[in-house]
This record gives structure tokens, C-alpha cells and sequence, in this order.
């Protein structure tokens, strides 16, 4: 019983810690400093933290240096509220965060009245100080309107990334029925990228292709780190890609789409005398919102794809001669027997097949 209690003790520690590592992965952390107008820090401000679309709040005291910090918060767009006896409180709005972000909101209150408010509602472009990593996000905007690649793979976005080549179709089109595409990043093979959905692994155990591609309607951010990566990232001397899917909020939003390829549309190629016929269709749609308003939300999304082809192949079929080894039915193309004349091929003495 005494080693069945460790065995237990030690699967818990690996699933907590797991856990924790995960949620690093695809959380941020929002971090800062309180002061006065003089540069002094405030202690025991409390600061709350408001995701602006679910209205979800965490709250907390700064310590003994001004600073708090907000780590393992879900992606999403925040409001920073500073509230301080002898201080007008103090609101700045639109802090983004995105996963695997750290960024940093330092407040400066002024002497005032409680119930009197200063709202930040614009700010600099915020440093990345607290993180060593190089890369960049890509938000939902972004991956839903510019132009993608191969069935609306996001994947395409990569080549926005500084460091990255051109991405290949790898494969055969049976091998790679998920339209994974490929990228090699500062150099490192294409293998050494690790893809992730939520920090959740998805790679193939080789390592050639990617399992799931999340629809780019479906998709909250891609971030993708190139260098320096934290630990909690998993393996990679390429990039780390994590796709954050979206998520429901305290309102109702839905959507529909369809893309369609057909072969009605598409020019003959010039050495085939139709076109193949060619119907292709991506569509579905998505819906989410509240299941408790500032509670619980739910976010669902649907795709199917419909692939019908027809190849136009262009082959030459030999005549009954030339299956039974006359090759001479073919003028100004004459196979000689390359044992008769001389070494070099020439010769009058040549006999044709």
C-alpha cells in the first residue's frame, strides 16, 4: 500500500504539472507597476482585471514595489482598473493579450477623489520586456482576410514570419488529405517546427506533416515563436505554432461561408482538348455565445469539404508493330541495334530494329 500511495502520489504530480505547463503555453500573463505622479510606488492598490468581452474580473493588491501581475489569463482584450484611497482611479482599456504574451501595462495615478476616473484610452506601443523569445501573432482578422493558400490553410500566413521560406505542399494529395503545408524556418529543417492547437501536440510521430488543420474561420490567433523559445514549448529548432481557437461571449455571434472551385470557371489547357472536370467546395459556418452571461460560453464550428475530380491525361499508345519490336513505323525517329557499327553509333553498316 505504502508504494501504491507513491505510484499515485507521483501520476498526480505528472498530471498537475502538465497541466500547468500546458496552460503556460497557451495563457499570457499581463504584468505592471502602480506609481504616483512622482515615480514612488503605491502600495495596496487594487487592480482588477476585466476581460472586455465575457466581463470576467480577477482582482489583486500591488505588493511592497508597486508591481502586480496577472499570470495564466485566457487570450482575449482587457481593461486595467487601478483604484487607491487619495488616488483617482485610474482605467486603461484594450490591453490585447494573446498567447504566449507577456505585456506590460505600468499605471501613474494622481492625486483625487475616489469617485473621480481617468481613462487611458490611448497608450504607446508596448515593448516586449519581460520575454526573451522573436516572432509575431496573427489575429482572427488577419488569418479570415487575407488570402490563403491551399484550401484556406493558414498555414500560407507563415510566410509573413521573418525567417521563414516559402511553404511547399509535401506529399501526395491521399498522404496529405489534411493540405499541411510546409515551411523551413531560420534554416532548420521543415520537421524541426512543432505545431500545436491550445498547446496541444499536433504533429505526426515522423514528424512529416501536420494531423488537424484548424479552419481559418475557427481560429482566434496563431502565434508563432522562431527563437528562444520557453521550455513549456516542447521540442522545435524551427518555430513553435500554437492555434488559439476562438471563444463564445456574453453575445450571440454566428457566421456562414462557402468557397467554391469549379471547372466551369477554369480555361483548357492548351494541349488538352477539354477540361477535367473539377467541383470543389468548402463551406460551413460557426456559433457562439453565452451559456451563463459572465460565467460559462460556448463556441462551436462546423466545415465540410466536397472534392470532385476528373484528370485529363494526354498519352501516346504504341501500335500493333511497335508491341511486337518493329520500330520502324515511326519516320525520322529510327532505332538502330546498338551492336552493329561502330563504337561510337556511326557507321554504315547499322541495322534498324
Amino acid at each position: 500500500m505504502r508504494h501504491l500511495r507513491s505510484m499515485c502520489f507521483a501520476c498526480l504530480a505528472v498530471i498537475v504539472t502538465t497541466g500547468l505547463a500546458l496552460a503556460q503555453a497557451v495563457n499570457g500573463t499581463i504584468v505592471g507597476t502602480v506609481t504616483d505622479a512622482s515615480g514612488g510606488a503605491i502600495v495596496n492598490a487594487k487592480v482588477t482585471l476585466t476581460e472586455t468581452n465575457t466581463k470576467v474580473a480577477h482582482s489583486k493588491l500591488t505588493n511592497a514595489s508597486g508591481y502586480y501581475d496577472f499570470p495564466e489569463m485566457p487570450p482575449g482584450t482587457y481593461q486595467v482598473d487601478v483604484e487607491m484611497p487619495g488616488f483617482k482611479r485610474e482605467v486603461r482599456g484594450g490591453v490585447i493579450l494573446e498567447a504566449n504574451t507577456s505585456p506590460r501595462v505600468d499605471m501613474q495615478m494622481v492625486p483625487g477623489e475616489l469617485n473621480q476616473t481617468i481613462e487611458v484610452t490611448a497608450a504607446p506601443a508596448a515593448l516586449q520586456t519581460e520575454r526573451a523569445d522573436t516572432g509575431r501573432s496573427m489575429d482572427m482578422q488577419l488569418v479570415e482576410e487575407l488570402p490563403l493558400g491551399v484550401n484556406r490553410n493558414f498555414q500560407s500566413l507563415l510566410d509573413l514570419v521573418p525567417g521563414t521560406m516559402e511553404e511547399t505542399f509535401q506529399h501526395s494529395q491521399a498522404f496529405n488529405a489534411s493540405s499541411s503545408l510546409q515551411t523551413n524556418v531560420n534554416g532548420q529543417p521543415r520537421m524541426g517546427n512543432n505545431y500545436q492547437i491550445e498547446g496541444i501536440d499536433n504533429n505526426e510521430k515522423t514528424g512529416l506533416l501536420q494531423i488537424l488543420i484548424s479552419p481559418a474561420e475557427a481560429i482566434q490567433t496563431v502565434s508563432v515563436s522562431t527563437t528562444n523559445h520557453d521550455p513549456e514549448l516542447g521540442r522545435s529548432t524551427g518555430a513553435v505554432v500554437n492555434v488559439m481557437i476562438k471563444s463564445g461571449t456574453n453575445a450571440f455571434h454566428g457566421a456562414g461561408w462557402e468557397f467554391l472551385q469549379n471547372s466551369a470557371f477554369d480555361a483548357r489547357s492548351f494541349f488538352n482538348p477539354s477540361v477535367g472536370h473539377l467541383a470543389y467546395n468548402y463551406f460551413g459556418g460557426n456559433l457562439g455565445g453565452p451559456i451563463k452571461r459572465n460565467k460559462v460560453f460556448f463556441f462551436a464550428n462546423y466545415l465540410r469539404t466536397l472534392d470532385h475530380e476528373a484528370n485529363t491525361n494526354q498519352e501516346n499508345i504504341p501500335d500493333d508493330a511497335f508491341r511486337t519490336g518493329n520500330l520502324s513505323g515511326d519516320p525520322g525517329h529510327t532505332v538502330y541495334d546498338p551492336l552493329t557499327g561502330l563504337q561510337d553509333g556511326s557507321g554504315q553498316n547499322r541495322t534498324p530494329f
